[in-house]
């Protein structure tokens, strides 16, 4: 894959545990590792919750990109503020 992030999507549902793996190989350890593994689960989190509200085709309603979300990156969570238009749809 290299530098290029936007590459990642080729990996599919694998990038995150490549991304875990790399890092592991490049030597990242012990509570380091454990603050980017933490970190790298939540943004997996609300990267799967806006798959889920993408469209089936690309013409589709964009209102989940008008989505809001919040993080508290010390307990590891996460909220959405679905957009007001997103809750006849949900």
């Amino acid at each position: 894959v290299g530098a290029r992030t936007q590459d990642w999507h080729f990996l599919g549902p694998h990038a995150w545990e490549y991304m875990r793996q790399l890092t592991a190989l490049s030597g990242v350890a012990g509570a380091e590792y454990e603050a980017y593994d933490r970190r790298l689960s939540i943004v997996s989190q609300v990267y799967q919750d806006r798959v889920a509200k993408r469209p089936a085709l690309p013409w589709g309603d964009d209102w989940f990109r008008r989505c809001q979300y919040t993080v508290d990156w010390e307990r590891g969570t996460w909220e959405v503020l679905d957009p007001p238009e997103a809750c006849a749809r949900l």
